[in-house]
């Protein structure tokens, strides 16, 4: 128990240490009946699900993911036993994230060397998106906790900095709905809106390429991984297919088959062939509503809900908390910050639900939480559900003659439209990348690819002001 504080320093450095959670469940004991029921019934909605999923691993991963969400919190429940308040129990991470900040501008500098000025902040096992977020967790800590003056300063300007040259929108609007969640309970959040202002002044004063993705309304594929998920839920609505096996579904939609952090592609690292296969399980909705209704169908979405309004209820009054979790749950709109295990990000999600649930939760606040939660997580789709409709294109000719290697596409009446080409087996590769509408479009074919049927997409893209809304035009059966 005493090494807690030190092993929660040296996690941002170290994330396998994070899998030594299992061993607080006990600590587990300390939390009311309330508590306890709420992370039964959300260990249930994790289970249960997976009993009836179409895939083998279903239920074993499911309760890895049980043990170690509950060892976390868990361990979470021991640092704010072990603390004399909860601001105080997270100040050791602080000086972990120091630790990483330092590390991204080192590995950054080393791969790109003076054109590190014109890359997006790196590091070696963290993305850009990620790494943003926890430059706006460590403005959030230091905003609330009383470290020394001077490591309090250089911990606010660091973690703004690495927001601000990660380019990372997820971790602005997380700093954003964070800062302003702790307005409801003391001055502190002002500060974090301050920052997050500065930030933003900051980036729109430089003329970079990287800066100007703050003040971009694109969803940056988002909105094909979306619906991906979407189609997987609406194939299984009451099992989903498991946890983690969701992204066997959804690989190469954004990103290829298997992929790793950006900066050792960057240096010319790939993924071996023997990591290929299993390239799926990092590989995510963005968006956690639709992760867990792709994981757990119906039953999953509804307990990740519940615990997330739970830990919220409980740290209802306390600012960092309620801070710290608020910007994870906005994240969660697009993109899955609290997914685990990850590299020492997800974790101190559940880890501060831990301390929160510690205070006592309320189940009325944490019912009306969870519906609002629910709503946030929604906002993207019902925004694109409530745009009006744009006439549908027509379809010229679509031609993929056999052993050219190339397919052929053209529509009219497209213009404005942005248009997707896949080739779908039980997961969907995109084929080269995007074109506009009212062009001809020449499309590779993989050449690689095992013999069988395949089901070749045409997917529309109607630009409006915030987002895409895809809309399918064709979809046809192929066979190689």
């Amino acid at each position: 128990m005493r090494l807690l504080p030190f092993a929660l320093a040296l996690a941002p450095l170290f994330p396998p240490l994070a899998l030594l959670a299992p061993l607080f469940l006990g600590h587990l004991r300390r939390l009311s009946p309330w508590a306890l029921g709420l992370l039964g019934v959300y260990a249930l909605s994790v289970l249960l699900p997976a009993l009836g999923a179409p895939e083998p691993l279903a239920f074993p991963l499911a309760l890895g993911r049980v043990l170690y969400v509950l060892g976390l919190v868990g361990a979470g429940v021991a640092l704010y036993a072990g603390a004399s308040s909860p601001t105080q129990a997270l100040k050791p991470l602080g000086y972990g994230l120091f630790l990483l900040y330092i590390t991204a501008f080192v590995a950054t500098y080393l791969t790109f060397g003076d054109q590190a000025v014109q890359q997006r902040l790196m590091h070696p096992f963290h993305s850009p998106v990620g790494l943003g977020f926890m430059g706006a967790m460590g403005v959030l800590l230091a905003v609330y906790l009383r470290y020394p003056w001077p490591f309090r300063l250089l911990l606010g300007l660091l973690g703004g900095a690495v927001l601000l040259l990660s380019a990372s929108r997820g971790g602005m609007l997380a700093l954003l709905v964070g800062g302003a969640g702790g307005l409801l309970f003391r001055g502190r959040g002002l500060w974090a809106l301050g920052l997050a202002g500065l930030v933003l002044f900051a980036a729109s004063t430089l003329d970079t390429p990287i800066s100007e993705r703050f003040f971009q309304a694109h969803l940056s594929g988002r909105e094909g991984l979306w619906l991906r998920a979407y189609e997987v839920y609406q194939a299984h609505p009451w099992t989903g297919v498991g946890p983690y096996v969701l992204g066997d579904y959804l690989k190469g939609t954004l990103f290829g088959e298997c992929f790793l952090f950006p900066l050792l592609e960057a240096r010319g690292l790939s993924c071996p062939s023997w990591l290929v296969p299993f390239g799926g399980f990092w590989t995510f909705a963005h968006n956690h509503l639709l992760q867990a209704l792709g994981e757990g169908g119906l039953f999953g979405a509804l307990g990740l809900l519940l615990l997330a309004g739970g830990f919220l209820a409980a740290a209802f009054g306390e600012g960092l908390l309620f801070s710290l979790l608020l910007a994870y749950l906005a994240m969660g709109m697009v993109d899955n910050p609290f997914s685990v295990p990850s590299p020492f990000r997800g974790e101190v999600f559940f880890l501060v639900g831990g301390m929160a649930l510690a205070r006592g939760v309320r189940l009325p606040r944490a019912l009306a939480l969870a519906g609002a939660v629910g709503v946030l997580w929604s906002l993207p789709f019902l925004y694109l559900a409530t745009r009006p409709p744009t006439p549908p294109p027509a379809l010229v000719y679509l031609a993929v003659p056999p052993g050219e290697g190339v397919g052929f596409l053209r529509l009219v009446g497209a213009q404005g439209y942005r248009v997707q080409v896949w080739l779908c087996q039980k997961d969907c590769q995109r084929v080269g990348w995007e074109w506009r509408g009212d062009e001809p479009m020449y499309f590779p074919l993989p050449q690689d690819l095992p013999k069988g049927e395949y089901r070749l997409r045409v997917l529309l893209l109607s630009q409006h002001r915030l987002a895409l809304r895809p809309r399918y035009v064709l979809e046809k059966e192929v066979r190689w």
